[in-house]
């Protein structure tokens, strides 16, 4: 609204500059041309003093056409500058009530420091706010069957749970969360940087796209303890 106001103020004040310079001409040019009509009512029998006092007024109507010209182009000149100001104002002002999102390239020093700053009573989800962005989640699973997350190396029961919990229920779901998402997810789960380094987005494209994983064959044949074999 300020700037609004600003910019409003500013073309009116050119406007006024325009009005005020228009009408200095306007005065100055109806004064020559009394002053030119009585001159020839008085010197009306003389060519010699017509034919000056017509050069005279053809040579004021030449300087005022000349000086509002320059008239319009300080006027134009005082608009743009205006624009400019208005422009400045704008770039140079300071966002408000722009919430904070966590940077999706946070190095570990920069997870700590964010960590650090939390307080001590801090939940898992206040930390993971800290650190990344949650993933959109689902409210219930496509089709009504979720797939079995646990056929995904670094998935047992409990997190699978979580995770459904969240409205993750399916592998393309996994596969498609970025840098900023796996880490809000491994800090809500409490594993910060397990994600990455059991590789579960990798893990959950090849099996959303139909593929296999040898530790995914494993829990499909019941080798391993922490997984359940489950239908999809």
């Amino acid at each position: 609204m300020f700037y609004l106001v600003l910019h409003t103020a500013l073309l009116i004040l050119a406007a006024f500059v325009l009005g005020a310079i228009v009408g200095c001409l306007l005065k100055c040019f109806l004064s020559g041309g009394s002053v030119y009509s009585s001159g020839t009512a008085e010197t009306k029998r003389s060519t010699p003093a017509q034919s000056a006092a017509a050069a005279a007024a053809a040579t004021v109507a030449a300087r005022a056409k000349a000086l509002e010209q320059s008239a319009e182009q300080a006027v134009e000149e005082a608009a743009h500058k205006a624009e400019e100001v208005v422009e400045t104002l704008s770039a140079d002002a300071p966002t408000m009530d722009q919430p904070e999102v966590a940077s999706t390239d946070m190095d570990d020093q920069a997870v700590e420091a964010a960590l650090a700053a939390l307080p001590a009573n801090a939940s898992n989800e206040d930390k993971a706010n800290a650190v990344g962005t949650r993933p959109a989640g689902l409210a219930s699973p496509t089709g009504g069957a979720k797939d079995n997350l646990q056929r995904i190396k670094g998935i047992g029961k409990v997190n699978e749970g979580k995770l459904n919990d969240l409205g993750i229920y399916h592998f393309a779901q996994i596969g498609d969360w970025t840098p900023a998402e796996a880490r809000w997810v491994g800090t809500y789960l409490a594993f910060s940087g397990r994600i990455e380094r059991e590789d579960w987005i990798g893990q959950a494209k090849v099996l959303a796209d139909g593929g296999e994983t040898d530790f995914a064959n494993r829990v499909d044949k019941g080798d391993v303890q922490t997984s359940s074999s489950k239908k999809k």
